[in-house]
């Protein structure tokens, strides 16, 4: 049992939607008008609150999810031009250890925390007998090593203990989710906007592969309370909101958007009509054809498919593919242990602070960890999908679609390689989707599969 410091009043008011709705407006806010104090400020106190109010750190996902898209816009900046919130970090730990004292954890291990495990000492022994001591120690190295590797461990350690088995999670998660699919449409929308008044189709986001991820994993769970909610103008809001998310990703113009973001959408509209309540079923059909026809329409008509068609052409000489070839020459150096998280290539570029990108997944398992990263991930995935599949209910149809959409778009993107936001994000997910998996169902989700 916790020790309850604070009226459970304060606990629950973090669920609600005025205050859900109220980090949308700020993180909107904070995004348009690139203003880096406010987001930071805003979110570092908020998530400061929660942690000392609230022994559950579900509601954590949105704020952290709004905090990082908001400071998206920041690229090419230096580590040195956010030292001016170091107090901001100070506060949150301070608020941490307090978490930790006014609501002791109960350690348990749960299916993501082996997985993990291995994921770090593949990572740990990447490069070995190939990479130099200095590049091996390099601080970029060590970020990404020990975040990627001891740090989703702990992480781990820490969701597992605060993470209760039952219904409610899954729905705050999935509000959480949807709200934040607000957020990134309201941000697209706005950025986009002025280039449509000209009637140009040639904008370039530096930020489109986070949006495009962020909407990848956002967006169909608004369609899962959709489907789960009766007849009524909140599933229909939450339907069309799924459907502008994905559009969304694909007018980021991003090509891994607009094919990954196109398929997921046409397979959410399909389980959304099979899955709701009946007599949501006709708007939800009308709806889709609607929007399919007008945008299919204004696509041909304003010249934006042709824009879209240009995008999707591949170049033989595009630097993925050479990034590609290069992770297959490593891994062919170095089957066993790869060329290692601190590897440092022909197209790096130390100014960015970054670990060796080869922009894909599995390229990325390979050229970094070798054979042994190729066991570990794949021992992570099988984990996954277990528990992706593990249950016949309503939320896990589209809590799968979600995570294949997510790592389809991974084949030809490497977020799967970036602690913070989406490898801390996912595994939060995952540990949701098993906690649940667990719960006493309660009837209605597992009934509205049967009975389709």
């Amino acid at each position: 049992m916790y020790k309850m410091v604070a009226r459970p009043k304060y606990k629950y008011l973090f669920n609600s939607d005025i205050l859900m709705m109220l980090q949308v407006v700020i993180a909107c806010i904070a995004f348009c008008l690139n203003n880096v104090p406010l987001t930071v400020t805003f979110f570092s106190v908020y998530i400061s609150l929660l942690l000392v109010l609230s022994d559950d750190i579900t509601p954590v996902i949105l704020p952290f999810c709004l905090l990082s898209m908001s400071l998206t816009r920041q690229y090419g900046s230096k580590p040195e031009d956010y030292f001016v919130y170091i107090p901001l970090v100070v506060l949150l730990v301070i608020c941490a250890i307090l978490h930790f004292i006014f609501y002791p954890p109960v350690f348990r291990r749960g299916k993501m925390l082996l997985p993990s495990v291995a994921v770090a000492v593949a990572l740990m022994l990447g490069g070995m007998f190939s990479i130099n001591v200095k590049d091996y120690f390099a601080p970029v190295t060590l970020y990404y090593t020990l975040t990627l590797g001891i740090g989703v461990v702990l992480a781990c350690l820490y969701i597992y203990s605060y993470t209760r088995t039952q219904g409610s999670v899954v729905r705050l998660l999935a509000s959480q989710m949807s709200y934040f699919t607000l957020a990134a449409v309201i941000m697209l929308i706005t950025q986009v906007t002025p280039y449509l008044v000209q009637g140009r189709f040639d904008w370039y986001f530096t930020w489109k592969n986070t949006l495009t991820t962020f909407l990848l994993l956002s967006s169909p769970f608004a369609f899962y309370v959709a489907t789960k909610e009766e007849f009524g103008i909140k599933a229909w809001a939450h339907y069309a909101l799924g459907i502008a998310g994905y559009m969304a990703a694909a007018l980021s113009l991003s090509r891994g958007g607009v094919l990954f973001g196109t398929a997921a959408l046409c397979v959410c509209v399909i389980v959304s009509c099979i899955f709701c309540d009946k007599r949501n079923r006709p708007f939800f059909i009308a709806f889709a054809i609607i929007v399919a026809a007008g945008a299919i329409s204004f696509a041909f008509a304003s010249g934006l498919m042709r824009k879209l068609a240009e995008k999707m052409q591949v170049s033989s000489s595009e630097s993925r593919l050479k990034l590609w070839k290069e992770a297959l020459q490593n891994f062919i150096k170095n089957p066993v242990f790869g060329a290692g998280v601190g590897y440092r290539g022909q197209f790096f570029n130390p100014k960015t602070g970054n670990m060796y990108w080869y922009h894909s997944t599995p390229f990325q398992i390979i050229g970094t960890a070798g054979l042994v990263g190729v066991a570990a991930y794949a021992y992570n995935y099988a984990i996954k999908l277990k528990i992706a599949f593990g249950a016949k209910r309503l939320f896990f149809l589209f809590f799968a679609i979600a995570f294949l959409g997510y790592e389809a778009y991974q084949l030809v993107d490497a977020s799967d390689f970036v602690p913070i936001p989406f490898v801390m994000l996912v595994t939060h997910m995952f540990i949701i989707a098993e906690a649940y998996g667990c719960a006493v169902p309660d009837g209605r989700e597992e009934l509205k599969i049967q009975r389709s």
